[in-house]
């Protein structure tokens, strides 16, 4: 009896980028949860939050901007914003003269748990990335993904 074998199709170049991308994606934020989680500190996309709006102008954002910097849903935002809120790390605050619009704003505590989160994030970075990258490729590598994205998001 003569068994069917299936011919897998080779995936493009394209395609074994994206699957890379995707498994180092992966193992990177799996490995930053693993030392926030050890150390004591919230789960990294709260980092994430904080580290967008400490570098934002007086450190806040709106919401929507917000959104589209940590590529995640407006409803996936507002969700997390809300439990940094109630941990007193943002604040949100309104347009002075259109009240739809808001913004999460960095507090204080938000600015000092940051501080304490960074240098656990940077040594796991260092142990993903500089090793293994010098600076010149490091930025190389940035600025092909920041090509994609922009291709991707439909921005120009």
């Amino acid at each position: 009896m003569e068994q069917a074998t299936a011919t897998k199709s080779p995936r493009s170049s394209h395609g074994e980028a994206w699957g890379a991308l995707t498994r180092t994606h992966a193992a990177i934020t799996g490995r930053l949860q693993e030392a926030l989680t050890s150390a004591e500190f919230p789960p990294l996309p709260w980092y994430e939050v904080l580290a967008t709006l400490s570098e934002a102008p007086d450190e806040r954002l709106k919401m929507g901007d917000l959104a589209e910097a940590l590529v995640i849903t407006r409803g996936g935002l507002t969700k997390l914003v809300d439990r940094l809120i109630k941990a007193g790390l943002l604040e949100r605050t309104f347009c002075e003269t259109d009240r739809r619009v808001s913004y999460a704003t960095l507090m204080p505590a938000g600015r000092d748990l940051l501080e304490e989160m960074r240098p656990v994030v940077v040594a796991e970075l260092n142990v993903a990335f500089a090793a293994k990258l010098t600076a010149a490729e490091a930025d190389a590598l940035r600025d092909t993904l920041e090509r994609v994205r922009v291709s991707a998001c439909g921005a120009e």
